[in-house]
């Protein structure tokens, strides 16, 4: 069966560079593997540049761009009375004006100008990682996500609804129990220095530095991720990688994986 991995932590903490190497160094230990970094549109169960309707909406978006519904359906996440268009693809925008404005004004997670209710949003989206359950197969291996579990709904829930890290507990575990059939594994890649680790990756990413308010907001973010881990699951991993600590814990990562095949 399929096995699940999520790299978590906050930004600059090498979530990216890690996924992308297990999914090398997994490979070429003859695994299958597929990886999602973050903001790939093709993640199955996370959502960039998504537009929401309902399916009245919907049918009257299409009627009304009837030039473009065939774009439009292949871009469309059908879940109940619910409709997901995926408007971007990562580099470019799929859809011209406007088209696109319409869609981007129904945003449904980056900061969307039309706030669905917390439980709406939460329920859409443990039917999404149920749906994905049930589609799985054994193709691969190793299905690895970068940020997908914490990273990524922790700052849609915190920045749209302005809820506390304890807050989003019971939504975090509801995304979990979507995917109880599912062997998961959970890495949480730390530093003791945030705002040192932030710094270096913003340089190597040739952004500008990181501002006061940022550094706060992920030493703030960090600990309202210890408080859902600690809250959530009991089969999860912090690994430490200040100190040029990331190839080690980058070993006790594959350590963790060899280990547990080899118990099975």
């Amino acid at each position: 069966m399929t096995k699940l991995i999520f790299i978590e932590g906050v930004s600059g903490v090498g979530k990216s560079t890690m996924v992308q190497t297990l999914t090398k160094e997994l490979t070429a230990l003859g695994y299958k593997v597929k990886s999602y970094l973050e903001g790939d549109y093709t993640n199955p169960i996370d959502f960039y540049h998504t537009a929401y309707f309902t399916k009245h909406e919907f049918n009257k978006l299409c009627s009304e761009y009837s030039c473009y519904r065939e774009l439009i359906n292949a871009n469309t996440i059908h879940l109940d009375d619910i409709r997901l268009i995926r408007y971007s693809n990562g580099k470019k925008y799929i859809f011209e004006e406007p088209l696109l404005s319409t869609l981007s004004e129904s945003e449904f997670c980056y900061h969307p100008k039309k706030i669905i209710p917390i439980d709406k949003y939460i329920s859409i989206y443990t039917k999404i990682w149920n749906n994905f359950q049930n589609s799985l197969t054994n193709v691969f291996d190793f299905i690895i996500f970068d940020g997908s579990l914490l990273h990524h709904p922790l700052n849609d829930m915190i920045n749209n609804y302005h809820i506390t890290g304890k807050q989003t507990v019971p939504y975090i575990v509801a995304l979990l129990n979507s995917l109880e059939l599912s062997e998961k594994f959970i890495f949480y890649l730390k530093t003791d220095n945030i705002s040192k680790q932030l710094k270096i990756a913003r340089k190597k990413r040739k952004q500008s530095k990181p501002t006061t308010r940022q550094i706060e907001f992920w030493e703030s973010r960090f600990k309202d991720e210890m408080i859902v881990l600690n809250s959530i699951y009991n089969k999860y991993q912090i690994l430490d990688i200040s100190d040029n600590g990331w190839d080690l814990a980058k070993k006790e990562i594959l350590y963790t994986i060899h280990y547990n095949l080899k118990c099975q």
